[in-house]
């Protein structure tokens, strides 16, 4: 979750160039999920109510779905505070540096948002470090990328040239300790060094989620008509760790 603000330009970066993963490094600690079925050893599936004040959305396990992919709904709900209940899973082993990538196809629709991110924070014994892939439902011709650093929040909005509601596509994210770098279809689309901005260093847990804005953020993401329903479809979710012994020098 984020509002705009201006960043240094894009990087001319390829990911060759950056980082290089041994296959045992890969078969040790990396992963890769198709969701053909819930897996209860490897996510959890949120269940409750939620009262952070930017959203307006519940997590009701029943909008989770585990066949053909990993699907998120969100719909009304009646006589809550929250006006509809949404979808999140969260994977329960923490993940650190490397290439994090999901193909997925967002939800559409005016004041929604589907997420694919790591994070960690106080609740679990750390410090607010996040990285962010956000599509906002009201114009999914964008990517919405973030970073959080012990809770302070940088972003950048980038245009896509396509409409990603229309497709799956593959979106992700390749993190070590001095940079980040996003791309749509492992092609980088926008980097950020240690020398433009604070990068996180916290390992984080991986979440996908699909969620409904608070009133108070409808200038950055809309507002979710009474009525709304929609779904995002996870096809894949996959992490290769970074091997620093292995990365080129500069």
């Amino acid at each position: 979750m984020a509002h705009n603000s201006a960043l240094p330009g894009l990087l001319p970066l390829t990911l060759s160039a950056m980082m290089c993963l041994p296959h045992h490094a890969q078969a040790e600690v990396g992963f890769v999920t198709h969701f053909g079925s819930k897996d209860p050893d490897a996510w959890t599936v949120a269940n409750y109510t939620f009262t952070h004040p930017a959203f307006d959305t519940d997590w009701h396990a029943d909008q989770v779905s585990f066949q053909d992919g990993l699907t998120l709904t969100l719909g009304p709900q009646a006589d809550q505070e929250n006006r509809f209940v949404g979808a999140s899973v969260r994977r329960k082993q923490t993940t650190h540096f490397g290439q994090y990538e999901a193909v997925l196809q967002p939800a559409k629709g005016d004041g929604l948002v589907t997420g694919f991110f790591t994070y960690t924070g106080p609740y679990y014994g750390t410090q607010h470090d996040e990285i962010d892939i956000e599509f906002l439902g009201q114009d999914t011709t964008k990517l919405h990328v973030a970073w959080f650093v012990d809770g302070v929040l940088h972003q950048r909005d980038i245009p896509l040239g396509f409409d990603a509601a229309l497709a799956p596509r593959r979106y992700g994210f390749l993190w070590t300790p001095h940079q980040i770098t996003w791309t749509v279809d492992a092609q980088p689309i926008f980097t950020v060094t240690a020398a433009q901005a604070p990068i996180p260093q916290e390992p984080g847990m991986m979440f996908a989620n699909l969620w409904a804005v608070d009133q108070s953020l409808a200038n950055w993401a809309g507002h979710a008509a009474p009525d709304t329903q929609a779904q995002a479809a996870f096809k894949e979710v996959r992490f290769r760790p970074w091997a620093p012994e292995t990365a080129p020098s500069g």
